[in-house]
């Protein structure tokens, strides 16, 4: 074998029998007259030889093996006129432009979609929630709900009208004065459109003027926050 193939399987394909080549590609393996004998490697084109009775008279078999390449299939890049350069390229792409909704995120707040929870919904943590509240918007909170009440307790006698009609009419104005709609929605998860409504479910279900003073702000938020699940889940 030439260029000193070591490593070569050969196999006597008539017999069964088989060994490698040696350094230098010698080997020895028994063989008679129509013997196939085939030569087999990772970096040589397998082939196989006959053998023939000139072999066993000289006691040799001089064979010589070529390195197999494999060609790969042609990969074609286009376009043909990039540059090269990734931010130029880039550049060059058609890119479409779409007409996006004008729209404000007030008025898109505004509609009366009612979106349920789904599997891609993630599960909101009341302990966060109330947490939330305590440690931001405490005061806030509190004074609302302090001024909305006992403004409603000064105007009640000046008013006219039955007492259900004052008292809307009063929660009207004070909630307008003093909050958006998105305070109650945010905090209590209470809808837009039942706002007045728990306002009047909190009063009629346990809410006192001692609640209201504030020194009691904690006592106060605690009562709204179970009134405002109590509320939810009637």
């Amino acid at each position: 074998m030439g260029d000193d193939p070591e490593g070569v399987a050969i196999v006597n394909i008539t017999t069964g029998q088989g060994t490698f080549s040696r350094e230098g590609g010698d080997f020895r393996l028994e063989v008679a007259v129509e013997d196939t004998v085939r030569f087999t490697a990772l970096q040589y084109q397998e082939f196989s030889v006959i053998i023939d009775q000139g072999v066993i008279d000289t006691g040799q078999l001089i064979v010589t093996i070529s390195e197999s390449i494999t060609e790969l299939p042609e990969v074609v890049v286009s376009p043909l006129d990039l540059s090269g350069n990734v931010e130029v390229d880039v550049m060059r792409i058609p890119t479409e432009t779409t007409n996006l909704p004008d729209s404000s995120a007030a008025e898109i707040e505004d509609t009366d979609w009612d979106f349920r929870p789904d599997d891609q919904t993630s599960p909101q943590n009341a302990a966060m929630r109330n947490t939330m509240i305590f440690s931001g918007n405490a005061r806030n909170f509190g004074n609302i709900f302090r001024h909305i009440f006992t403004s409603r307790s000064r105007s009640a006698v000046s008013n006219t009208g039955s007492a259900p009609e004052r008292r809307l009419s009063n929660i009207d104005d004070e909630i307008q004065n003093l909050y958006n709609d998105g305070f109650f929605i945010k905090n209590l998860d209470i809808k837009k459109e039942n706002i007045h409504e728990f306002i009047f479910f909190a009063e009629d279900n346990g809410l006192t003027s001692e609640m209201l003073k504030e020194e009691n702000e904690i006592e106060l938020i605690r009562f709204l926050l179970e009134q405002s699940e109590r509320y939810k889940n009637q």
